[in-house]
C-alpha cells in the first residue's frame, strides 16, 4: 500500500494491498483481527512518514534516537484506524453478514474519523494513492476521497474472498461451486474500479465541453528561505528584497494576483515599518498581494496569542484580512491533550500555542476576464478562499471556503522542514483532489516546494522543483461546474454512517 503513494506513486498496488490483511483475518477472533489490523497500519506509517525523524531531530532538541522514537510512536497511534478496521467488519460478519457492504462501510467511517480523532491526522487516506490516475479520482466531486476508498476497499475484498474460495478442494461438487463464486466475487472486483473508469471518462468529457467563463494571470513566488534563517533578525531584510525581487519577476510576466508562501514575511505585518514596502510594491506595479505572515492576538488572560495568517494588499493600497488558520498542526502549533504531552513542548523549540481562528475569509482580486474569443458580459472581481498550509489536506474545512463563494483556491504552505522527501509530494497530491472535490482550480505557493497550478480535473499544471529559489505565472481559468460534494458536503459519509449503524443494530440484535 505504501508503494501506492508518492513517490513511487505505483496507484494499482492500491487495489490489492489490502488482500493479504483481509484473508488473515477472515473469520479471526476480534482481538487478532485487530492485531492484525494494527500491524499493517504500523506498517504503512511507518513506511509513508518515515521523514518524521529527521524532520524531529533537525529542528528541534530532541536527539535522533527519541525522534524515531516518536516517529514509531506516531505510527503506533495512527495504526488505529487500520485495527478498527479489521476488529469491526469481522465482529460485523460473524453472524453471516456480507463482507462486502461491512467492509468499505467500515472503512469510509474510519477514514473519515482520521479528521478528527487525537488531533486530527487525515495524513494518507487510501483514495489520494489515486491522483496521478486522473481519471479515477473524478468520482470525488460527488464522495469527497471517501468514494475512492470505498472503490478501492470493495476490490479488495472481492479479490480476498476469490482467492479463498478458488482455494477450495473439497470434491468435484464443492470445487465446482468455489470456482463459480471466485468468478462472481473477480467480477465485482473488475466492476469497482470500472465504475470509477467510466464516471471519470464521462465526467471529464463534459467538463472538456464547458467553455471557461473566467481567466486570471496569477504568480507564485518561491522564495526558498533556509529555516535556519527564516527567523533570524539579521536576515530580516534579505528576505523581505529576496521576495520583493521574484514578485517585480511576476508582475512583468502579466500577473494581476502574486501569491507568497506561508510566513513568507519575517515580521508582524502592519505592526512594522517595513510593511510599507508591500503597499509601494502594489501600486507602483498595479498587483495584488497576497502574503503568508505570523500574527498575534491577546487572550483572555492578556497575553499574546500567536496566529499564523494571511494578509492581502491591494493594487490601490488596501488592506484585506486577516484569515486566521483555523485548523493547527498537532504538536506543531499546538499541543493536544495538553496534560498528558505538555512535556513535548519543552523540547520542540518552534511550538507555542497558537490561536485558532473561526472565519472562513475570502478575498477578493482583480477582475476575472473572459478568456477569448468570449465577450465581456459581467466584470466582477475573483474571489478565493486561502487554505494554510495543513489545512489543504482536510476536505469539509476546503469546501467551507468553496461553498461560500470562492472561485477558486489558494494554499500557502512552508514544506521546507520535511527536506527532499517524498513529504512534499504527498502534501501536494493530497491538496490536488480538494480541486476535484469542489471543481475548482488551485494556486499553490510554497517556501521551498512544491508550487503548483492544479485544474479543475485534479492535473497538475506548472510545478516548480524543491528548495530552488523561483517564481511561476500561469493563466487559471475559471467555469460555473456544479459539484454534489461542494453543495452538500459530506452526504456519501452520512449515508455509509447510517448504513454502518443499520448493520451494527442488527448485528447486536444476533449476539
Amino acid at each position: 500500500m505504501a508503494l501506492a503513494f508518492p513517490w513511487l506513486e505505483a496507484w494499482p498496488l492500491a487495489w490489492v494491498a489490502l488482500v493479504p490483511l483481509l484473508v488473515v483475518t477472515r473469520g479471526a477472533r476480534l482481538r487478532v483481527a485487530a492485531a492484525y489490523g494494527w500491524l499493517t497500519g504500523l506498517s504503512f506509517f511507518l513506511a509513508t512518514l518515515y521523514w518524521i525523524p529527521d524532520t524531529i531531530s533537525n529542528f528541534t532538541r530532541i536527539s535522533p534516537l527519541i525522534a524515531a522514537g516518536l516517529w514509531v510512536l506516531m505510527s503506533a497511534v495512527a495504526a488505529y484506524s487500520f485495527a478498527l478496521f479489521a476488529a469491526v467488519v469481522e465482529w460485523l460478519v460473524a453472524r453471516g453478514g456480507s463482507r462486502l457492504v461491512a467492509a468499505p462501510l467500515v472503512w469510509v467511517v474510519v477514514e473519515w474519523m482520521r479528521t478528527f480523532v487525537f488531533a486530527g491526522f487525515p495524513w494518507n487516506s487510501l483514495g489520494y494513492s489515486q491522483i496521478e490516475a486522473t481519471v479515477m479520482v473524478q468520482v470525488a466531486d460527488l464522495t469527497s476521497v471517501y468514494g475512492i476508498s470505498a472503490a478501492i476497499v470493495l476490490t479488495n475484498v472481492a479479490i480476498a474472498e476469490a482467492w479463498l474460495r478458488r482455494g477450495r478442494r473439497a470434491g468435484n461438487g464443492a470445487a465446482a461451486s468455489a470456482t463459480k463464486g471466485a468468478v462472481y466475487f473477480l467480477a465485482i472486483a473488475a466492476a469497482s474500479p470500472s465504475l470509477l473508469f467510466v464516471y471519470g471518462t464521462l465526467r471529464l468529457a463534459d467538463l472538456e465541453a464547458r467553455p471557461f467563463q473566467g481567466a486570471l494571470r496569477v504568480g507564485v513566488v518561491q522564495g526558498n528561505i533556509a529555516q535556519d534563517r527564516k527567523w533570524d533578525q539579521a536576515f530580516q531584510e534579505e528576505i523581505l528584497a529576496k521576495y520583493l525581487r521574484l514578485s517585480r519577476d511576476a508582475a512583468d510576466d502579466g500577473a494581476r494576483l502574486i501569491v507568497w508562501p506561508e510566513a513568507a514575511l519575517p515580521f508582524y505585518f502592519r505592526y512594522d515599518e517595513r510593511s510599507r514596502a508591500l503597499f509601494e510594491f502594489a501600486r507602483d506595479r498595479h498587483v495584488d498581494l497576497l502574503v503568508g505572515a505570523p500574527g498575534y492576538q491577546i487572550g483572555d488572560d492578556g497575553k499574546p496569542q500567536a496566529l499564523n495568517q494571511a494578509w492581502m494588499v491591494t493594487s490601490e493600497g488596501d488592506v484585506q484580512g486577516p484569515y486566521d488558520k483555523i485548523q493547527l498542526v498537532p504538536f506543531g502549533e499546538y499541543i493536544p491533550l495538553h496534560g498528558l504531552f505538555g512535556m513535548v513542548a519543552i523540547a520542540v523549540e518552534s511550538v507555542g500555542e497558537f490561536g485558532r481562528g473561526s472565519q472562513y475569509t475570502l478575498f477578493e482580486t482583480a477582475a476575472l476576464e473572459p478568456p477569448l474569443p468570449q465577450t465581456v458580459t459581467v466584470r466582477r472581481p475573483a474571489r478565493f478562499g486561502t487554505l494554510i498550509c495543513y489545512e489543504g489536506i482536510f476536505p469539509a474545512l476546503t469546501r467551507q471556503f468553496a461553498a461560500a463563494g470562492a472561485d477558486f483556491l489558494v494554499n500557502i504552505s512552508n514544506d521546507a522542514w520535511y527536506g527532499d522527501t517524498a513529504a512534499p509530494h504527498q502534501h501536494l497530491s493530497m491538496a490536488a483532489l480538494r480541486t476535484v472535490e469542489n471543481r475548482m482550480p488551485m494556486v499553490r505557493s510554497t517556501n521551498s516546494g512544491i508550487s503548483a497550478f492544479i485544474t479543475a480535473e485534479g492535473r497538475m499544471g506548472p510545478t516548480t522543483s524543491l528548495f530552488e529559489d523561483d517564481i511561476v505565472v500561469e493563466t487559471i481559468l475559471t467555469r460555473p461546474t456544479w459539484s454534489l460534494y461542494r453543495t452538500y458536503g459530506d452526504v456519501f459519509v452520512y449515508l455509509c454512517l447510517a448504513a454502518l449503524a443499520l448493520l451494527m443494530l442488527r448485528r447486536s440484535r444476533q449476539a
